[in-house]
Parts: C-alpha cells; structure tokens; sequence
C-alpha cells in the first residue's frame, strides 16, 4: 500500500474515532476497555475474513493479519477468554459510598459528604478505594458526568450507579448498526463494480441562524418519516416473508439508513473545522 493512502486510511480513521472517543468519554469507558474490546473485535473479523478464502484459521494468520501478538490472539480466538478488569474508579468510589457503613444513613441511603479539606469525608472515602487518583479528579468527574449534586451541607449522590437520561442502549444500536451499514456501502462503492452503486448523499449548508434550527429539525424529521414510509411501501412488494413465491431464494437484505444533525454555531468547533480543512 502507498505511503500516501495509508496515512489517507489512517486520517479517516482519526475522523471516525472522534464521535467513538467523545461517546467513551461522556460515560466513563476507559481507554483499556477500548483496547480490550477493540483486539476481541479485530480477531473475530480477521477469522471471518481469511476463513472467506481459506478453511484454515489459526492463531498464526490473525496475528499477521492483525499485528496483534500470539498470546493475545489465543487468549481470545482459542481459549475465549476475556480480560475481566475490575470496575474503574468512578464506579468503585460510587459503590463505597452505597455500601460502607461509615457513608451511609441509618436507613441505609448514601449521605451528603462533606468535600472541603484534605481530610473530608469525601476524600477518605475516595481513598479508601485507590491511591492512585487525587480525590479532586474523581470529584471533578463525579460532577461532570451528573452523578453528584452540591448542597450547602456537601455533595450528594443523585444515583445508585451512573445512567444517562432515559435508557439509551438501544438508540445507540441502532447507530453502531447505521455506521456499520455506511462504512461498508461506502467500501462497496469504492471497490466493488455494481452497476448501481449504494446510496451515499450528504447535504449541508453552512450559514444558518440558530434560531431556524428547530423548524429545520422538525421539517427534516417529517419528511424523513414520509421517505421511509414510501421505501417501506415499495422494498416490501419484493420480502418473501410478506409475499412468499416459489420460484425465488430470499435471504439478500436491503438497508436505507438516514440521519440529520443541526450544531450550533459554538458546536464541538474543533470537529467543524477539522471537516471544513478536510473539504
């Protein structure tokens, strides 16, 4: 591969690791978990690919194909194991304070701590958990990801564990899903010779007043849904589920996935610009 491609490749993975990096960020996913996950991963889609070509899959092949080394390819492909790491900080303080009865009510509810001082409440409580973090960061922390309320009397914990708002695991299947689809429609369009190639559009305008975005939200979600209603009404005349034929094989798939965003001006400015210099 040219030297010049690969360090193409490797600024479009920076662009798409940006949103995976914010996302781990905002919810306490470490940069270990990334790694972990991210060799489990690479092994499972390296095997997937050479047993495409080949009926040997070993140990040897994934660790070329990946650059990883052999002990972790075996620990996973061969031996399925998984590292366990114990829970990080933030939810180990949190923890502590549920259950150590030197932080908890009568009636058994974490209390209000007092946080001012070297030796508050606050700070032996974080480090009867590890040594290894300031107290400050992980109050800090605490704060920012919205697990922990000031009041005059101290801080008090807002929840058992940290949960963002509403229950957001399946939204964000569905947009792994949708990145999923659009990274390999993009490949396919690229590399693969159909004489109709997958669908790949963006629209963007530059300029608009803040003010105007929440009627340009609202007319893109209505005329999205009448999109799809129209694509679901048409691509369902050809599912064999819905009407069976005799003489045909099903199992090929069809996926339309679409997506708006309107930022403010003052919006994570160092993506917007980082895409405008890339344009």
């Amino acid at each position: 591969m040219r030297s010049d491609l690969r360090q193409g490749f490797l600024d479009c993975l920076a662009i798409i690791l940006r949103p995976v990096a914010r996302f781990c960020i905002k919810r306490s996913l470490t940069l270990r978990d990334m790694t972990e996950l991210a060799k489990i991963v690479f092994v499972e889609v390296a095997a997937e690919e050479i047993s495409s070509v080949s009926k040997k899959v070993n140990v040897s092949r994934i660790s070329l194909s990946t650059g990883m080394h052999r002990q972790d390819v075996k620990r996973i492909f061969r031996e399925g194991k998984r590292k366990d790491y114990t829970p990080g900080y933030i939810t180990r303080v949190m923890g502590q304070w549920q259950q150590d009865e030197k932080y908890i009510t009568s009636n058994g509810k974490p209390r209000i701590l007092e946080c001012e001082g070297e030796d508050s409440e606050f700070n032996n409580l974080v480090r009867s958990v590890t040594a290894d973090v300031h107290p400050g960061t992980v109050l800090f922390q605490l704060e920012r990801i919205g697990a922990i309320e000031k009041t005059p009397k101290g801080i008090k914990l807002k929840g058992f564990v940290y949960v963002p708002k509403s229950d957001p695991i399946e939204g964000f299947k569905l947009f792994a899903k949708d990145s999923f689809h659009l990274l390999n429609a993009v490949d396919e369009n690229l590399l693969q010779n159909e004489k109709v190639p997958n669908l790949h559009i963006r629209t963007e305008f530059d300029n608009i007043s803040a003010t105007d975005l929440p009627k340009i939200r609202s007319w893109i979600v209505q005329e999205g849904t009448r999109f799809h209603q129209k694509v679901r009404k048409f691509v369902s005349k050809f599912d064999l589920d819905i009407n069976p034929k005799k003489n045909k094989d099903g199992g090929a798939r069809v996926v339309l996935g679409s997506f708006s965003r309107c930022l403010n001006p003052d919006a994570h400015k160092d993506e917007i610009i980082m895409l405008e210099d890339d344009e």
